[in-house]
């Protein structure tokens, strides 16, 4: 099976009616239209996505374009699906190094979540999401945090965060048999055409 992790397109941050889960903003848009051209002609048999609208928002183009529904599954959502307000990590690292340090150090935590619970609810998704046919071709449309945890998980790392997945990037992995390998790792050459 062939999974491919898009992060989403980037988020409306000030938006007014969602501050909490915005949906995308023009950039963002474009983004999720890039992701679905290169999708549409690589064999998706599947869409998966977290509940999160940035997550729906950016799966939307290329389920429209395949004729599929979208399946949501919590577990793939990120840890800040609880915050008042969504901070982007561009965000983040604004704070200044002390602020940005202390969310590398233990970012499910920075965002109110329980880090074990949280990658066990990632882990869960990813066993769910790669069960099924030999030849499916899944794309799962999530966050940084999530494909951070996998990452992580398929190449035996132990902290949560060593990549910087950008918004609409690609992360391909091959499941069989429960076992996992990573393809590529933040592919973004198809967004310089969005």
């Amino acid at each position: 099976m062939k999974l491919t992790l898009v992060r989403h397109g980037r988020p409306d941050e000030g938006h007014r009616e969602r501050p909490h889960d915005p949906p995308l903003r023009a950039d963002g848009r474009r983004q999720a239209a890039a992701v679905a051209t290169l999708l549409t002609e690589e064999g998706v048999t599947a869409i998966v996505a977290s509940p999160m609208q940035r997550a729906q928002d950016t799966a939307r183009p290329l389920a429209e374009r395949l004729g599929l529904a979208v399946r949501t599954i919590d577990g793939w959502a990120e840890a800040d699906r609880d915050v008042e307000h969504y901070r982007s990590t561009e965000t983040l690292r604004g704070l200044g190094d002390a602020e940005w340090q202390r969310f590398l150090d233990d970012p499910v935590r920075y965002l109110g979540g329980n880090p074990q619970a949280f990658r066990r609810a990632v882990l869960d998704a990813l066993h769910g999401t790669a069960e099924g046919s030999d030849d499916a071709h899944v794309a799962v449309f999530t966050h940084g945090l999530p494909i951070n945890i996998v990452l992580s998980f398929v190449l035996g790392l132990e902290k949560i965060v060593h990549f910087r997945p950008g918004y609409g990037s690609i992360n391909r992995l091959i499941a069989r048999n429960g076992r996992f390998g990573v393809v590529s790792v933040n592919e973004s050459a198809h967004l310089r055409l969005s």
